[in-house]
């Protein structure tokens, strides 16, 4: 038993959240929850919290950093065209530049575009100023 508690009281928070999400994998047993130990580490305390008060009990999936840069490059090719009113061309010009898979951007803009489109924005508070 002291070799256990020596190795318990040598873990620092990160860790105890790391161990927690791990024996709660081990006790569910779903592959979805293989990798959320990890989550500790790359989150502060109070952001893992939030990521589970807010999204605990459902199964999401996170962007590639590449999809995340395609869909922002996309995002702005809408503004350069719709709110700034540059033409398409230039604008994809402008992009080309920047981004290494322009065909997934132009792709991904035309989706947008009819998405956006018809949406209303409204900003919402962050849960930190709330």
């Amino acid at each position: 038993m002291g070799k256990i508690k020596d190795s318990l009281d040598a873990l620092k928070e990160k860790d105890v959240y790391s161990l927690a999400l791990f024996c709660l994998y081990k006790i569910i047993g779903a592959p979805e929850y293989s990798s959320i130990g990890e989550l500790a580490y790359v989150l502060d305390k109070k952001s893992l919290l939030n990521l589970c008060e807010y999204f605990g009990g459902q199964t999401i999936t996170i962007p590639t950093i590449d999809e995340l840069e395609n869909l922002l490059y996309a995002l702005l090719l809408y503004q350069y065209v719709k709110i700034e009113h540059i033409s398409y061309d230039k604008a994809i010009e402008l992009i080309k530049y920047h981004s290494k898979d322009i065909r997934t951007i132009k792709a991904n803009y035309h989706k947008l575009a009819s998405i956006l489109d018809d949406y209303s924005f409204q900003v919402r508070e962050d849960i930190d100023n709330a």
